[in-house]
């Protein structure tokens, strides 16, 4: 091998770890996207048990407005804007349009429902289900082939989800908290409809511009559908809900949301640039780490009860989420970065 072949590859491992890097970053903050959004519906009004649908729904969505505020500057920065725009009428965003309409109601707002009635602790592991479902779905309708591993590693990740759901924590009470692990499956389901959606659309657009169209539709979805039906489920009920908004808007769980948003971009945009730097099986690998670490800073961070279930549970659905989404050699392989 002469110099100039060493010297290629050195590049080549370096740019490889740096993706490494992007993607443990990537779950690492996720999951602290999730324990900033427990934290703001843990405020008042939120905390309200009448506001159990209300609340969540509204978070999502402040959650991807902020989200989609900041990657608009972005993406406007580094002179996208007009794609954006351009990009919203082609078959590409369609795609990203549709991938938005699953994954705002489904996805983030399945997800904000089982953080409220279940905690992040163990919502995050069971979303982290997405790829197992997205692999499935992908077996059903773009009629790919799954391996045995994968089929060992989905089998893994189902025996975890049970692991995890099997026994809720003393201190929870059992139907909220069951509802709540349904939410959490719901979201996995929502996510990985998404995923096959908008990674379609992602083969012929920008990352980031995909991304912010994702985020404005759902941001608009929120605004005109779901969270106006939610208002009017409370006042069909007699909800005052002309001083919840007030309130609402002016409740110190706000800032909560609003660093959720910022965080939820970042993690976006870095998993996003990850895949491209050291592969989608690597980057995925290392990005759903966040239901261990949505365990490890729930137990640093928050009241939340540990328990053994929980911890083994967890692990079971990344070392099966592992198995799912590529081989384990290979995803330390940095010299074959293709």
């Amino acid at each position: 091998m002469n110099d100039l072949a060493r010297l290629r590859e050195r590049q080549e491992v370096r740019f490889a770890k740096k993706g490494l890097a992007l993607a443990l970053f990537s779950g690492m903050i996720w999951s602290l996207d999730g324990l900033a959004l427990g934290k703001g519906l843990a405020e008042r009004p939120f905390d309200a048990p009448a506001l159990w649908l209300f609340a969540p729904l509204l978070a999502a969505g402040l959650h991807d407005f902020f989200a989609a505020c900041l990657c608009l500057a972005v993406n406007c920065t580094q002179g996208r804007g007009r794609e954006i725009i351009r990009t919203l009428f082609s078959k590409p965003g369609r795609l990203c349009i549709l991938g938005a309409l699953l994954g705002s109601p489904l996805g983030m707002g399945g997800f904000l429902m089982g953080l409220s009635l279940a905690g992040p602790a163990y919502v995050l592991p069971i979303t982290s289900l997405y790829p197992a479902i997205a692999a499935l779905l992908a077996l059903v309708f773009l009629k790919e082939r799954i391996s045995r591993r994968a089929w060992l590693g989905l089998t893994l990740c189902v025996v975890g989800a049970v692991a995890i759901g099997y026994t809720p924590p003393e201190s929870a009470g059992g139907g909220a908290f069951y509802l709540g692990i349904a939410f959490a499956f719901l979201a996995a389901f929502g996510w990985a409809a998404e995923g096959v959606c908008v990674t379609s659309g992602m083969d012929f657009i920008e990352p980031a511009v995909a991304l912010n169209i994702y985020q404005i539709v759902s941001s608009l979805l929120y605004a005109l559908i779901i969270v106006p039906a939610a208002l009017l489920h409370l006042s069909l009920g007699g909800y005052d809900i002309t001083g919840l908004a007030g309130r609402a808007f002016t409740s110190s769980g706000l800032p909560f949301f609003a660093v959720a948003g910022v965080i939820g971009c970042i993690t976006y945009l870095c998993w996003y640039k990850a895949m491209n730097m050291t592969g989608v099986s690597r980057a995925m690998a290392l990005n759903i780490t966040y239901a261990l670490w949505g365990v490890v800073f729930s137990a640093l961070f928050t009241d939340a009860e540990i328990t053994r279930s929980l911890v083994i549970g967890a692990a079971a659905i990344f070392t099966g989420m592992c198995l799912v989404i590529g081989n384990p050699r290979d995803i330390v392989n940095l010299r074959n970065v293709q």
